[in-house]
């Protein structure tokens, strides 16, 4: 089961040292050549590097780092994406039919009832609060479904990205539909029956999809990329940069797949 343990800041280091046969001095040799370089940027140098360098060896899982506040009750080890957590019997569902809230399929997007009477969410100015064009986005009104299960591929530093906040409180989700319909305290209701958590998986990379504009397809594509966004990142706490918290690679699984419970490793309850 071969990957890079990138809980830390060191164990990520000596990941990358141990899969590139590096030692510590050539590891801060690299550091220096990176700083002093002024014809290029950081990213291009390693770019460079690591296509020089002819990496051959290929990972078989990656890490990753979910943050989700989960209401009691709700099975730690399991991840479902977002349809099935809504058309299906989960907390999730329960929570919103509590707050009179359904979610029914049709035709490739979800759709939203209130008090038993449909949204019509395709009527951009029809709402007055909530983030309309984020709601038809999640419940697949733009031919493009987002339902996924994602997550960081850092530990590290994690606390200071600007998710982590975000994310404390409710789930987007939530606060979303309840601005939008004018649903007073559901969002706090979520939160005082919910805990808030970092959730580590490691899974197979080749059930990976890097969220970016042009995704590695490969595992060896993907053991690089994945390469070089740890180096930058090892780069950026080198010369004390603050880049470090925020720049952190996002990965997710394809919008129809689950969390299987063998990916499940551990999960941190935070603060």
């Amino acid at each position: 089961m071969k990957y890079i343990d990138a809980t830390t800041q060191k164990s990520l280091k000596q990941g990358v040292m141990e899969l590139l046969n590096l030692s510590a001095s050539e590891m801060a040799q690299i550091f220096m050549s990176i700083y002093k370089d002024t014809k290029k940027q950081p990213w291009e140098w390693v770019r460079d590097f690591l296509s020089d360098y002819v990496v051959d060896e290929t990972l078989e899982h990656i890490q990753m780092f979910h943050l989700s506040r989960r209401l009691n009750g709700t099975d730690i080890k399991a991840n479902n994406n977002l349809e099935q957590l809504l058309i299906e019997g989960s907390p999730l569902s329960e929570f919103f039919k509590k707050h009179k809230i359904i979610f029914r399929p049709n035709e490739g997007h979800i759709d939203l009832y209130y008090k038993g009477k449909l949204q019509p969410l395709e009527d951009e100015f029809g709402y007055s609060g909530g983030n309309i064009y984020y709601l038809r986005s999640r419940l697949g009104y733009n031919k493009i479904q987002d339902y996924c299960v994602n997550g960081f591929a850092f530990r590290s530093h994690l606390e200071k990205n600007q998710y982590f906040s975000l994310l404390s409180y409710c789930p987007e989700l939530v606060e979303n539909i309840e601005e939008l319909l004018g649903i007073h305290g559901m969002s706090t209701d979520y939160y005082n029956n919910s805990k808030y958590y970092c959730i580590e998986y490691l899974i197979p990379l080749t059930d990976v999809i890097f969220d970016m504009e042009y995704p590695p397809e490969t595992a060896n594509e993907k053991t690089i990329e994945f390469l070089q966004q740890a180096i930058l990142r090892l780069y950026d706490e080198w010369i004390g940069s603050s880049f470090v918290c925020d720049d952190n690679l996002i990965l997710r699984l394809s919008d129809d797949a689950c969390i299987r419970p063998e990916w499940f490793v551990k999960a941190e309850e935070l603060k």
